[in-house]
């Protein structure tokens, strides 16, 4: 099933869109780790971190292409559910603006939020281990 899904990504050019790329570097569940994960983030992220994840400024980090990110997936998931004050280091830029915690979001639900931005952007982390993922 997923052959055929992938074809649809493949442009006329013959190069793989960044759909079929993801598609191609994650398994059948991460997958849809990944589809519930956007939809997470759409409600919980994307108004600070926006849509296409470069953040706001010098007021808010972006995800797209964050060393700060990919380096410590545990922090991630600790800063997802539990927020975040004082200052951060992105990129080479110092960000200092409280994340607010959501500590109504479940196990399941960080590691969908984290399998899309990891994988999201030009990220290609790949499947993020739900081992890494404790509250």
């Amino acid at each position: 099933m997923a052959i055929p899904f992938l074809s649809l990504f493949v442009s006329c050019t013959g190069e793989k869109s960044e759909g079929a790329k993801t598609q191609e570097r994650l398994s059948d569940t991460e997958i849809k780790y990944f589809t519930n994960g956007k939809k997470l983030y759409t409600q919980y992220c994307a108004n600070c971190h926006a849509e296409n994840g470069e953040g706001l400024g010098r007021l808010i980090p972006p995800l797209k292409n964050s060393d700060y990110l990919l380096s410590d997936i545990p922090r991630a998931a600790g800063i997802i559910l539990n927020g975040m004050k004082g200052p951060i280091q992105v990129n080479g830029v110092e960000y200092n603006q409280p994340m607010p915690a959501n500590p109504k979001l479940n196990q399941t639900e960080v590691l969908e939020i984290l399998t899309y931005i990891t994988n999201s952007w030009g990220n290609e982390f790949g499947g993020v281990d739900p081992e890494l993922i404790k509250k």
